[in-house]
């Protein structure tokens, strides 16, 4: 007997909540999974390959950042996935991206102001 659109509906939902109380080391390792998986010439530039000072702090940035704020932001810029995209394929909240993307902003921009 097939399973009707809104049970099938409510099934997606449950599953969808439940991968978003994953915790932030389990959701990291989906989106590094993912970008390990896809080759490098999918990426559109990698972040803070640059040489010189401004590369430089970009890379202290990075190493400061939490792993699941850093597989956002690489994600987001790197793949250029929006954040509705990341959302869904990695089964997280589209504000949990959110916060994370603002963060990663918010790092970088502290470290590109430190001289």
């Amino acid at each position: 007997m097939p399973i009707s659109l809104h049970a099938r509906r409510l099934v997606t939902g449950v599953i969808v909540r439940l991968r978003n109380l994953a915790g932030d080391q389990r959701c990291a390792a989906r989106i590094e999974h993912y970008l390990e998986r896809s080759g490098p010439r999918e990426m559109a530039e990698p972040i803070g390959a640059g040489g010189g000072e401004g590369g430089a702090r970009i890379r202290q940035a990075l190493a400061q950042m939490p792993p699941l704020t850093r597989a956002v932001l690489k994600a987001v810029v790197g793949r250029r996935m929006s954040v509705a995209q990341v959302s869904r394929r990695f089964g997280i909240s589209e504000a949990r991206v959110c916060w994370h993307f603002r963060r990663a902003i918010s790092i970088v921009a502290e470290c590109r102001e430190i001289r």
